[in-house]
């Protein structure tokens, strides 16, 4: 946008209508503690989990928990703090009947970092850009998958015609992973031109990030004033759960996305009166994947098979699970959604409860006692290894042959090949619609579910599908809860935990809080909204 300044004020249009409504309310008598403003200004200091390979938001994904250039980053869609969708630089959107056209109404005013328009045209050259093969990431372009084609409108509407009709197309177009960036950008690689609330400022990978505030950023606070409230942000990525505790503990750094779940308990206990802690019951979701493409457990293999499976089930013990290896913190589970969720599904049918005994029972009964079993999980991820070590030692003290490995991934990807496992212990990461997690895991023509567990459940397909073109929310639950307790029985996916984070900043950091999943962008909040007051 050319000029932004008022120039009888000094202030931008956005700060000139602020000023204005805060002298109003002054005005007006309110009490001085209700006009209390938080105060902009300062540096927040984060350390986070991990750092991103590139710069370039397209090319890349920047994971919007733990890689600090997500706050440089904005879409159509945003989020909040419940992982809901919320309106980003699309102000509203609406559907087709026959639900293969959305239409996309964007903000009058919004800008990239470089002082561009945030137009309809702009926003079509993005989804072009991103779903060039020779551009654009996989996940880019799985969330844009079946986009036939989009069209500008004058300036401020997009239209997208889509391959066939879908409900839960506005959550593929979430800033994560379908961000902006300017199309005069000279070189996105090394320096993007978002329109998150935050600009890039440099990048050192692995060991800092700097982003400063974007002042024409399109968003206010409650108090009527732009955000975000910090002068910058500068993050370091630190792999080690001790090093990041440590760093906030020496005043290294003000804030940690994450602790492990043997430091956070002690530190809630003995350290919350020094610092703000963070709960953020769910970043992902732990599950055992029991390979049911072939031998003893396979799909095909009926009645039997399942009462296999079934006996493994019996053998696995939650609860010793959410002390052992989260050390109490989240919560057990048998849906996707953590109870914090709007998509959570209460009314759920639970599969088989704990009883070693009745795995025994089923051992004799089909001649299967001391049958081997390998389990297996992935090395980068210690929740994931604990997980398949307890699982191993519930499996050996029921009856079964367990065995228990650790891969790194490529090695373990060439075993979901070869149908080369018994029982994986994996994660899958949080979905922002619900088709996200079934259309993956669950139904039978997904890819991850024909390369990792095989099950097959015509019943399951048919309501993932109509869910998938459904707008009614309620109904859409009553479907995904029908198709959990098929899943649950069946014994081929088993949920067991939520993934928990626990943060923990400074006590002057006001006005933080993280989403359900621990992301710090997000509407109406996260660090968009934190501020120091003092």
């Amino acid at each position: 946008m050319s000029d932004t300044r008022n120039p009888f004020s000094g202030l931008n249009r956005r700060e000139f209508l602020a000023a204005t409504a805060a002298a109003g309310a002054m005005a007006a008598g309110i009490p001085s503690a209700a006009r209390a403003m938080p105060k902009r200004g300062g540096t927040l200091r984060y350390a986070t989990r991990t750092d991103g390979r590139g710069l370039d938001p397209h090319r890349n994904f920047v994971y919007y928990v733990s890689n600090p250039m997500a706050l440089t980053t904005m879409g159509l869609v945003d989020l909040g703090k419940d992982m809901s969708l919320q309106p980003g630089v699309a102000e509203s959107w609406e559907n087709s009947k026959d639900l293969k056209k959305w239409t996309f109404r964007l903000r009058k005013g919004a800008e990239y970092h470089n002082g561009r328009d945030i137009d309809a045209e702009s926003v079509v050259w993005n989804v072009h850009r991103m779903q060039d093969p020779k551009i654009g990431h996989a996940l880019h372009r799985s969330a844009l998958a079946d986009v036939e084609r989009v069209e500008s409108d004058g300036k401020h509407l997009v239209h997208f015609y889509l391959k066939k009709p879908s409900a839960i197309f506005p959550s593929d177009l979430v800033y994560y992973p379908v961000n902006l960036i300017a199309p005069d950008t000279p070189n996105a690689d090394e320096h993007p031109y978002g329109c998150g609330a935050f600009k890039f400022k440099s990048w050192k990978r692995y060991a800092k990030t700097e982003l400063v505030r974007f002042e024409n950023y399109f968003e206010t606070g409650e108090d009527g004033n732009p955000l975000p409230y910090l002068d910058a942000v500068e993050a370091f990525p630190k792999r080690e759960d001790k090093v990041r505790l440590t760093a906030l503990r020496s005043g290294e750094v003000d804030m940690i996305e994450n602790m492990s779940y043997f430091d956070a308990p002690d530190f809630i206990k003995n350290e919350s009166d020094k610092y703000n802690v963070f709960k953020s019951p769910q970043v992902g979701l732990a599950h055992f994947c029991i390979q049911a493409k072939s031998g003893p457990f396979a799909m095909s293999g009926g009645k039997d098979a399942k009462m296999l499976r079934q006996a493994v089930m019996h053998a696995i013990d939650k609860e010793a699970i959410h002390q052992a290896v989260y050390n109490g913190l989240g919560e057990k589970m048998d849906t996707f959604y953590a109870s914090g969720s709007p998509w959570h599904l209460p009314d759920v049918k639970k599969g088989p409860e704990y009883d070693p005994e009745k795995t025994r029972f089923i051992l004799r009964k089909l001649n299967m006692e001391n049958m081997p079993i390998a389990v297996v999980s992935r090395q980068a991820y210690q929740y994931m290894r604990n997980g398949g070590e307890i699982l191993h030692a519930m499996l050996l003290e029921a009856g079964f042959a367990a065995t228990n490995e650790v891969f790194d991934n490529p090695v373990l990807q060439a075993k979901y090949e070869k149908d080369d496992y018994g029982i994986d212990s994996t994660a899958s990461s949080f979905r922002f619609d619900p088709n996200g997690h079934y259309a993956r895991w669950i139904h039978s023509a997904a890819p991850d579910n024909k390369r990792r567990t095989g099950f097959v459940n015509a019943r399951c397909d048919e309501l993932i599908d109509a869910a998938a073109a459904t707008t009614d929310v309620n109904l859409r639950k009553e479907m995904y809860t029908e198709v959990d307790s098929i899943v649950n029985d069946e014994c081929v996916f088993i949920y067991h935990h939520s993934v928990p984070l626990t943060g923990a900043s400074v006590k002057n950091l006001k006005g933080y809080e993280p989403q359900l999943t621990g992301g710090p962008n997000y509407s109406g909040g996260g660090v968009r909204t934190a501020y120091f007051d003092s």
